[in-house]
C-alpha cells in the first residue's frame, strides 16, 4: 500500500540532501588567508636559510612568531566578519568542511607547539621542523580531497591530489635548503589558488 504522505516526506528529505550536497562551500576565504600566509612564510624562511637576506638566526623566530600572531588574528577576524546571509552555512557539506579542517589544523598545531616547547626546553627540534612539510601537505591533502569529494568540487579534489604529490616532492627535498622554496610553491598551488577560485564562485548573499 502506497502512503502519499510517506512518499512526500521521503522526496522532501531527498531534495534537502541534494540541495545540501550542491550548496556552495564557504571556506575559500580561509584557504586564501592561510595559503597566502604560508606561501609568504615559507618563502621568507627560504630567503633566510639560503642567506639571501643576510640576517641572523633570530630572524626565524621573528618570522614564525609574526606568522602565528597575524595568522590567528586574521583567522578570527574572518570568522567574525563572515556574512550571516551566506547561503549554505548550515549545509552538511560546509559542516564537514569545517570539521575536517578544524581537526587538521589542531593536529598541526599540536605537532608544532610540541616542537616549540622542546626547543625552548633545550632539546634539538631541528629535524622535527625540517621533516614537517610532508605532514603539513598530508593535512592539506586530507582536508582538500574530503571537502572536494563531499561537495563534488573538482577544484578541491584536484588540489588534494596536488597536495598528495607535494608529500612526495617535499620528502625528496627534505634534506636540502631548497625544501622551503618547494613548500612555498606547494602552499600557493594547493591552498591559496584553490581558495581564490572558491572565493570567486561564492554567492554574494541569499537570493
Amino acid at each position: 500500500m502506497n502512503n502519499p504522505s510517506l512518499t512526500d516526506d521521503l522526496a522532501y528529505v531527498r531534495d534537502l540532501a541534494e540541495a545540501g550536497q550542491q550548496s556552495p562551500l564557504l571556506g575559500g576565504r580561509f584557504l586564501v588567508w592561510w595559503g597566502g600566509l604560508m606561501t609568504l612564510a615559507y618563502a621568507g624562511h627560504y630567503l633566510i636559510v639560503s642567506d639571501v637576506l643576510k640576517v641572523g638566526d633570530a630572524a626565524y623566530g621573528i618570522l614564525w612568531s609574526v606568522f602565528g600572531v597575524v595568522g590567528l588574528v586574521g583567522y578570527f577576524t574572518l570568522v567574525k566578519t563572515m556574512p550571516a546571509d551566506k547561503p549554505g552555512q548550515s549545509s552538511a557539506t560546509n559542516k564537514v568542511e569545517a570539521s575536517v579542517w578544524m581537526i587538521a589544523g589542531f593536529s598541526l598545531f599540536a605537532y608544532f607547539i610540541t616542537l616549540t616547547i622542546k626547543a625552548f626546553l633545550g632539546g634539538d627540534a631541528t629535524a622535527g621542523f625540517m621533516g614537517s612539510l610532508p605532514l603539513v601537505f598530508t593535512a592539506y591533502a586530507i582536508g582538500l580531497f574530503t571537502s572536494g569529494a563531499i561537495a563534488r568540487n573538482t577544484v578541491l579534489k584536484a588540489a588534494g591530489y596536488g597536495a598528495l604529490g607535494m608529500i612526495v616532492v617535499s620528502t625528496l627535498f627534505s634534506d636540502t635548503l631548497f625544501i622551503w622554496a618547494v613548500a612555498a610553491l606547494g602552499a600557493f598551488l594547493t591552498a591559496f589558488l584553490p581558495g581564490l577560485l572558491m572565493l570567486m564562485r561564492e554567492p554574494k548573499s541569499i537570493v
